[in-house]
C-alpha cells in the first residue's frame, strides 16, 4: 500500500509541526507505526487484529523509538519543478513489454492509442512507477510489485528510466517523489469509482473525495484502526483486587473461627425451638427419631406403610335402596297394565279418535264438501250432517280417551327409568359379589348374565313363592345389599382414618425436611470453620504466585497506560487529518473547476450551466451548485447531476488541482473513455483546443482511434507540431507489442499539404474535402456563439442532408448579411468561402473538390495551381481563430 504509505508520512509531518503540541509518547507510537507501516496495512480491525499488533509492537519498542520528526521527502512548490518536460522513456522487461522499448516524449501532446492489450495500459504503469515509485493497480490487488511488475515471459522486471528537460533546457534524470506527481495522472478507474460512490447514499460517501484522488487506501487503512486498544492492554488492577479480595476473605475466615462456638449455640437454639413446635415435651433427638432414617425406621415410615393400603371404595347400595327400586319398578308395571286395559275396553272408540281427526285434517283442502262423498256442505243439495263439526263434537266426547292414552306414555317412560334404576342397583351388587370373588355362586352368575338392557318386567321372578333350585330370590339379593352396606360403613371409618394418617404424615414430612435443613446449616457451618482454619495456615503460601502476579501487573500498568494515551491521541489526530483532507485538496479549486465543467458541457442549457460550485471542506461535507438557471439555490451535486455530468465534474476537480499546483504534465491513463460520447467533445475543446492547458504537456491513451482523429483535426494550427501520434498494435508471436512512432497526422489539412508536396493532387483534394466538411462544421458552431447559426439551407428532398456546397454558401450568405457583425475573423472568412465556392472562377475549385473524391476513367490531371490554391484556401481558413465564442 505504497498510495496509503506516502500519505500516512504526510500526516507524520504535519502531526510533527511544531505548533500542534503533540505529546512525545503519540510521537513515538507514530513513527514506531511509520517503521512497520507494511506489516501494519496488512492487519484490520476484525477481531481486533489491528491493535492486538500495535499493542505487542509498542511493548517491545515505544520506551527506544525516537520522537524526532522524520527528514521530510521534500516537494517542489508550485512554479518551482525540477523539470518542464519529460524527454525520453525506456522500459522492458516491464508488465506487457518482454524487451526494452524507447519512448521519445518531447513533444508537448503525445497521444498513445491502438486495441485493448497491446501495452497501453503497461506503457502508463512505467510512467506511474518511474515518477511514483510504485504502482496503484497492484497495491488495490495486494499483488506484490515484483510479480506484478514482471513480464511473465521474462519472469522479471527491469526499474523503468526516465528523463526530462529541466528549464535551463538541460536534460536530467526523474527521480520518482509521489508527493510531487500523484496529481499528475487522471485514470480511468478513479473517475469510474467517483461515478459509483456518487450513487451510494449520503451517509456513505465519506471517501469521495479520497477516492477520487487516489487517497482511498489511506482513508481504508485509518478506518481499519479500532476504536480503543483496551482490551490487548492492562489498565486495571485486577490481580490486586482479586488479592484483596482473597485477604478481605481471610479476615472473613478469622471472624468465622472467632465465631465458632457462639455459632454453635445459635444452631442448639434453632434446633430446640424446632423439636418444640412439634411438641413442647419432644426434644431435637427425639424428633429426628421420630421421623426415622434410611437405617432404622420411625413413625413416618409406618405411616407410609398404612397408607399404601387402600380401603374398599364405596358402593352405596342398600337393602332399604334395592327394595325401594324393586317396589317402584313393580308399581310401575302395574299402573302400565291397568291402563292397557283400560284402553282394551274402549279400542272401538280409539279407531274412532283417529278417523275424527284424520276428517278434521282434511278441512284445510276440502272444507266445502265432505271429503267421503264429495257432496257440497252447503246450497241445495248439501249433507245432512256436517262432517267437520261431527268430527269435532266426536273428540271433545272422547277428550277422556286421549288423556288416557297420554297418561299411558307416561307411565311407560317412568317404568322404563324404573327398571334402569333397579338395573344399576344390580349393577352395584354385580361389583360386589365379583370383588369377593363369587362369580359362580347362583346370585354371581344371575347378576353378570343379566342383559344391560332388560326387556319387560325381568325382576318378577325374584318373588316367586315356589323357585326352582337355580332362581334367584329378591331376598337373597336384599341379603347380598346387607353385607354391601357393611362393607360401605366400614370403608367409611377407614377412609375417616387414613385422612388423619395422611395430615400426620405431611407434617411429620414437614418436620423432616426443616430437620435436613438443619442438619445441613450446621454441617455447612463445621466445614466453613475447618476450611477457614485451612486457609489461615496455608494463606501466603497458596496465594505466592497470586502476589507475584500483582507485583507484575503493577509494572504492567505503568507500561500500558502512556500507549493507551498515546493511542487514543494518535487515533484522534489520524481521523481529523482525514476529515481535514478534501478542504486541504479541494482548496481554491472551485472556480476553476466550475469553469472546466461548463467548457465541457458546453452543449448544455445556459441554464443547466454551473453558476457556483461549493467542493466539500470535511469528509462530511456535500459537493454543493447552483446551476444558472435557479440563482441562489444551492443542491447536491451528486444527487441532480446525471452520471455523465458526474463523470466531468470529476474529471474538472482533477484536472483543476493540476492546474492549481502548475503541474508540467498530465497523463490521461484512458480517462476519456470514462466519460460518454456526448461530452467528449466538449472535453477535447477545453483540453486541447482552448489555452487551458497550454504550460502542460499532455500524455493521452485511448483504444478509440476516432478520438485520437478528432484531437488531431481540431488542434490549433499552431500546436500541430508539438504533437506527436504513437500506435501500439498487437505481438505477431514475439509477446512484444508493437509499436509504431512518428503516425503521419490524421489532421485533414495537414494531410492535404502533405499530399501535394508529394504532387498527388488526387490526394490534396480528397483531404480537402474532408478538411472542408470539418472546417465547415467549426466556423458553423462559431457563427452559433455569436449568434449567427441560424442558416437558410436547400434540401434535395424531404430527410435528406443538407449538401456541403449548400452549407458553404448559406455561411458565406450570413457574413456577408451580417452588417452589425464586426470581428476580425469574419473578412477573413468571407474571403477563405468566396475562394471556395469557386467565385468568381466558374466554380472551378469546387469542381475539382467533387473530382478529388471520386474515381473517374481516363481522367485528365488536376491543374496543380488550382490544387495548390484549394490547399492554401484550407490553410488560410485553418488559420482563423473559430474557437467558441472568440
Amino acid at each position: 500500500m505504497a498510495s496509503a504509505r506516502q500519505d500516512f508520512e504526510r500526516f507524520i509531518a504535519w502531526l510533527h509541526e511544531p505548533a500542534r503540541e503533540i505529546p512525545s509518547n503519540v510521537r513515538r507510537l507514530i513513527n514506531l507505526a511509520s517503521a512497520n507501516f507494511d506489516a501494519l496495512a496488512q492487519t484490520s480491525r476484525n477481531r481486533s487484529q489491528r491493535s492486538v499488533y500495535l499493542t505487542e509492537l509498542a511493548r517491545a519498542a515505544l520506551a527506544q523509538s525516537t520522537d524526532e520528526a522524520p527528514i521530510p521527502q521534500l516537494a517542489p512548490a508550485n512554479g518551482a519543478w525540477p523539470w518542464r518536460r519529460l524527454g525520453h522513456l525506456t522500459l522492458g522487461p516491464f508488465r506487457g513489454f518482454r524487451t526494452p522499448e524507447d519512448f521519445d516524449l518531447q513533444k508537448r501532446i503525445i497521444l498513445f492509442y491502438g486495441p485493448n492489450g497491446t501495452g497501453k495500459t503497461s506503457f502508463c504503469e512505467a510512467l506511474e512507477y518511474a515518477l511514483l515509485g510504485a504502482v496503484e493497480e497492484a497495491e488495490n490487488k495486494r499483488i506484490d510489485p515484483q510479480v506484478y511488475l514482471a513480464n511473465i515471459h521474462e519472469n522479471r522486471f527491469v526499474r523503468p528510466t526516465l528523463t526530462a528537460c529541466d528549464h535551463q533546457n538541460r536534460e536530467v534524470d526523474v527521480y520518482a517523489n509521489a508527493e510531487a506527481f500523484r496529481f499528475c495522472f487522471v485514470e480511468k478507474n478513479r473517475i469510474d469509482a467517483f461515478s459509483r460512490i456518487a450513487a451510494r447514499p449520503a451517509g456513505q460517501r465519506s471517501e469521495l473525495i479520497a477516492t477520487l484522488f487516489g487517497m482511498d487506501q489511506f482513508s481504508d487503512f485509518v478506518s481499519q484502526f479500532n476504536e480503543s486498544m483496551d482490551g490487548q492492554l492492562v489498565l486495571e488492577p485486577e490481580k490486586e483486587r482479586e488479592l484483596t479480595a482473597r485477604r478481605e476473605a481471610l479476615a472473613n475466615d478469622q471472624t468465622t473461627v472467632e465465631g465458632d462456638e457462639q455459632a454453635l449455640e445459635v444452631l442448639d437454639t434453632e434446633e430446640a425451638d424446632l423439636a418444640r413446635g412439634y411438641s413442647a415435651e419432644m426434644t431435637y433427638a427425639g424428633l429426628k427419631q421420630l421421623i426415622g432414617n434410611d437405617e432404622v425406621e420411625g413413625r413416618l415410615q409406618e405411616l407410609e406403610g398404612i397408607l399404601n393400603a387402600v380401603p374398599p371404595a364405596l358402593i352405596g347400595a342398600t337393602r332399604d335402596g334395592l327394595l325401594a327400586a324393586f317396589e317402584a319398578a313393580e308399581e310401575l308395571h302395574e299402573q302400565v297394565g291397568r291402563i292397557e286395559a283400560a284402553l282394551a275396553e274402549r279400542s272401538a272408540q280409539v279407531s274412532f279418535i283417529d278417523l275424527y281427526a284424520s276428517v278434521l285434517a282434511l278441512r284445510e283442502t276440502e272444507g266445502d264438501r265432505c271429503p267421503a262423498c264429495d257432496t257440497p256442505l252447503n246450497g241445495a243439495a248439501h249433507v245432512v250432517t256436517n262432517p267437520y263439526e261431527k268430527a269435532q263434537a266426536g273428540l271433545d266426547q272422547l277428550r277422556d280417551l286421549a288423556e288416557l292414552q297420554e297418561n299411558l306414555a307416561t307411565s311407560q317412560a317412568e317404568l322404563g327409568t324404573a327398571s334402569r334404576a333397579l338395573r344399576q342397583q344390580m349393577s352395584d351388587l354385580n361389583r360386589f359379589v365379583a370383588a369377593h370373588r363369587e362369580e359362580e355362586t347362583a346370585i354371581g352368575r344371575y347378576l353378570s348374565d343379566l342383559p344391560a338392557e332388560p326387556a319387560g318386567a325381568w325382576w318378577t321372578p325374584l318373588q316367586k313363592e315356589h323357585p326352582q333350585e337355580e332362581t334367584v330370590l329378591l331376598e337373597q339379593l336384599l341379603t347380598v345389599a346387607d353385607r354391601v352396606a357393611a362393607q360401605d360403613t366400614a370403608s367409611a371409618l377407614a377412609q375417616q382414618e387414613r385422612q388423619r394418617n395422611i395430615e400426620e404424615r405431611d407434617g411429620l414430612n414437614g418436620f423432616r425436611l426443616a430437620v435436613q435443613a438443619q442438619d445441613l446449616k450446621r454441617q455447612q457451618h463445621v466445614d466453613n470453620v475447618a476450611a477457614a482454619k485451612v486457609r489461615i495456615a496455608e494463606f501466603d503460601e497458596a496465594n505466592a504466585e497470586l502476589i507475584a502476579q500483582v507485583a507484575q501487573e503493577r509494572l504492567d500498568i505503568d507500561r500500558d497506560v502512556p500507549i493507551k494515551a498515546a493511542y487514543d491521541r494518535f487515533l484522534t489526530e489520524i481521523r481529523s487529518y482525514r476529515e481535514q483532507l478534501p478542504g486541504g485538496l479541494m482548496a481554491g479549486l472551485n472556480d476553476m473547476a466550475l469553469a472546466l465543467y461548463n467548457e465541457f458541457n458546453r452543449n448544455d442549457l445556459d441554464a443547466d450551466k454551473i453558476a457556483e460550485l461549493h467542493l466539500p471542506l470535511t469528509g462530511e461535507d456535500k459537493i454543493e451548485i447552483v446551476f444558472r438557471g435557479r440563482p441562489g439555490a444551492r443542491v447536491d451535486a451528486l444527487h441532480v447531476l446525471s452520471e455523465g455530468h458526474i463523470r466531468c465534474l470529476g474529471l474538472a476537480i482533477l484536472l483543476a488541482k493540476a492546474k492549481s499546483i502548475e503541474s508540467p504534465l498530465v497523463v490521461f491513463d484512458d480517462a476519456i473513455n470514462a466519460i460518454d460520447h456526448d461530452h467528449r467533445g466538449g472535453i477535447r475543446e477545453a483540453i486541447f483546443e482552448n489555452d487551458n492547458f497550454l504550460d502542460m504537456q499532455l500524455i493521452v491513451t485511448c483504444h478509440s482511434n476516432e478520438f485520437i482523429k478528432d484531437i488531431q483535426q481540431h488542434l490549433p494550427q499552431g500546436q500541430r507540431e508539438h504533437c506527436s501520434v504513437i500506435l501500439f498494435r498487437p505481438h505477431t508471436g514475439d509477446y512484444q507489442p508493437r509499436v509504431t512512432r512518428n503516425v503521419p497526422i490524421a489532421n485533414y489539412v495537414a494531410q492535404a499539404r502533405a499530399a501535394k508536396n508529394l504532387m498527388n493532387d488526387r490526394e490534396a483534394l480528397a483531404a480537402s474535402r474532408q478538411a472542408l466538411e470539418m472546417l465547415t462544421e467549426k466556423t458553423w458552431r462559431w457563427l452559433g456563439s455569436h449568434d449567427l447559426g441560424l442558416l437558410t439551407l436547400q434540401l434535395a428532398g424531404v430527410g435528406a442532408e443538407p449538401g456541403l456546397r449548400n452549407v458553404c454558401d448559406a455561411i458565406l450568405r450570413k457574413l456577408r448579411d451580417s452588417a452589425a457583425f464586426n470581428h476580425a475573423s469574419k473578412g477573413r472568412l468571407i474571403a477563405a468561402y468566396g475562394r471556395i465556392l469557386g467565385i468568381p472562377d466558374a466554380n472551378l475549385i469546387w469542381t475539382y473538390l467533387n473530382k478529388g473524391t471520386h474515381e473517374e476513367a481516363d481522367r485528365d490531371d488536376f491543374d496543380g495551381e488550382v490544387v495548390e490554391t484549394v490547399v492554401q484556401t484550407l490553410e488560410a481558413l485553418d488559420a482563423i481563430e473559430l474557437r467558441r465564442g472568440r
